[in-house]
């Protein structure tokens, strides 16, 4: 069974038993929009999807920033999901090597569409609005999962959007390709809306843009971006930050990607401009199935991600932080406790699913190794250690590497953001997400995995492990309470109630538990272990007295 398996439950939002009830039409700067009305177990809600916001980006504009979609005169039917951005199915993550079906809607370079769910009837007054930006580690994923059901419970607009992946969005060599496509993508779809927004009910002024891993990633960037920061009022960023190690290159190493990605398919120009020239008459299978050959595999590959272009980005993301580049939004941000076994099984050596992975010391080294790549011999020893200090059960080195991937993936970037933030002024509530999802053959130590904190929120957790519930009143009463935070945070800034302080605003180290036994806030940061990433994983210009040698692992 693969790793994949327990991601695209989580992410997968089912259809809730939807039946249409007539449609209605909105007139937006762009034409008019039939939308249809969904019935869901909270309510009516009226959905809009597969808008084009842009223009096609073939041909010329490959490569390309986004030009907005020409102004239509006739009414768009906008009643199922349109195409999703071009993902090539050989990948090992791709959702539909894990289903009998595949949930993604056809897959095109024509892709550039979002969706809107608004609730109804509409509420008194202009609706809060929640822009969601999904995962996939800038190479997967689609905006077309199911919100209607979180927008009819918390009475907020919910819209999503699609941006173009892997080289398609995120190939940099200037000028020919300037870069960061896909973050111009979410910019254009988020001023779209913001345009628009009204039309549907919705309050310009209260848009809350949100996303998880590659998504929070890319909220992060739109934090930072001189661009981006006057078009929204607040975040919510799940599982991922622009200084992840996943989430951004420099200019330099995006180059050379490039070029290696043009020397494979034979796009062997003088220049960078005709490298790119070349790359926009290839088809786009040709280039998505070269990029798991450029560079070696680990953990999380993500090839072709986020650079620095001068504009969008003007300048390293963690200069930008350091920088208090910035606005001070209202900020909701967290993780979960386990994030790293999902992107550990079948990778890391003696991690299985249909075991316990009782692995030993050599294997840690070995796991460590993938973690940390670039990290010396001494300072993977140092790790093994240090995780697993005060554990003596038979299960302490499998929780060390559990532990140690989602320090360096995700945790840390994210505490780090946090504690930025908050310390510049902007209200930072901090949580971790500490339940275990009940599905079918996921042993328990897989514990709070990456995403699972998802169906939670879009309020489908009962849909997907309804065949492996032995409680589903108390899955149902932690949606509930994961909906009513986020939904009240979205409409006022703050996840607590009124008068209610229940959720502290967050002064470094008082994260705010989520578990199905409850809420609280604790004292003890579950980011104790984060110092050590900066010896382990030194930046490029801090490489040159780093010895490199060291245990090998499978990369």
């Amino acid at each position: 069974m693969s790793q994949a398996f327990f991601c695209l439950l989580l992410l997968l939002c089912l259809d809730p038993g939807s039946t249409s009830r007539g449609d209605t039409v909105v007139v937006t700067s762009s034409g008019p929009i039939q939308g249809k009305h969904i019935m869901t177990e909270s309510g009516m809600v009226t959905a809009f999807l597969g808008i084009p916001y842009a223009e096609p980006p073939v041909g010329e504009l490959r490569f390309q920033k986004p030009r907005p979609h020409q102004p239509w005169s006739h009414i768009l039917e906008a009643t199922s999901f349109a195409n999703s951005c071009y993902q090539e199915s050989s990948d090992p993550y791709r959702y539909n090597q894990v289903l009998d079906s595949d949930p993604i809607p056809s897959v095109s370079e024509d892709c550039l569409f979002l969706n809107i769910w608004v609730p109804y009837p509409l509420p008194m007054g202009p609706a809060a609005v929640l822009v969601w930006i999904h995962g996939g580690g800038f190479f997967m994923g689609t905006g077309s999962y199911d919100k209607s059901l979180l927008a009819a419970t918390e009475n907020i607009i919910v819209a999503s959007l699609n941006y173009r992946l892997g080289a398609l969005g995120f190939l940099a060599l200037p000028p020919g390709a300037p870069g960061n496509a896909g973050l111009w993508d979410q910019h254009l779809a988020l001023h779209w809306l913001k345009d628009n927004i009204a039309a549907f009910g919705g309050d310009p002024t209260r848009l809350t843009l949100g996303g998880q891993s590659a998504g929070s990633a890319s909220v992060g960037f739109h934090l930072l971006s001189p661009v981006s920061q006057p078009v929204f009022a607040q975040a919510t960023l799940q599982s991922g930050a622009a200084i992840s190690p996943w989430a951004w290159v420099s200019p330099e190493e995006a180059k050379a990607r490039g070029r290696h990605l043009g020397q494979m398919l034979g796009c062997a120009e003088n220049d960078d401009k005709g490298v790119v020239n070349c790359l926009q008459r290839k088809d786009p299978g040709e280039v998505m199935r070269k990029l798991p050959g450029t560079e070696p595999r680990n953990l999380i590959t993500t090839i072709f991600v986020p650079t620095t272009d001068g504009e969008f980005l003007p300048d390293d993301p963690r200069n930008l932080l350091e920088a208090r580049s910035f606005p001070l939004k209202p900020i909701l941000t967290g993780f979960t406790t386990e994030e790293g076994t999902l992107f550990l099984m079948d990778n890391a050596p003696g991690l299985s699913i249909s075991n316990e992975s009782l692995i030993n010391h050599k294997q840690l080294l070995q796991g460590l190794r993938l973690v940390a790549p670039k990290a010396s011999q001494c300072a993977i020893q140092a790790a093994a250690f240090l995780y697993t200090l005060g554990n003596n059960g038979k299960e302490r080195y499998r929780n060390a590497m559990v532990k140690a991937a989602g320090d360096h993936m995700f945790l840390c970037s994210v505490a780090e953001v946090a504690t930025q933030m908050a310390k510049a002024g902007s209200p930072v509530f901090a949580y971790v997400f500490t339940h275990h999802p009940p599905y079918a053959g996921a042993p328990d130590w897989i514990g709070a995995t990456h995403c699972a904190e998802l169906p939670y929120m879009v309020g489908n957790i009962l849909s997907l492990t309804r065949s492996n519930l032995t409680d589903p009143e108390a899955e149902k009463i932690l949606s509930q309470r994961v909906m009513r935070y986020w939904g009240q945070f979205v409409r006022t800034g703050s996840p607590n109630e009124e008068n209610a302080q229940d959720w502290p605003i967050f002064t470094g180290q008082n994260f705010f538990r989520i578990d199905i036994e409850g809420s609280e806030a604790k004292e003890m940061s579950p980011t104790l272990y984060c110092g050590i990433w900066d010896w382990l994983e030194p930046r490029d210009s801090e490489m040159e007295d780093i010895p490199t040698s060291g245990i090998s692992g499978n990369q």
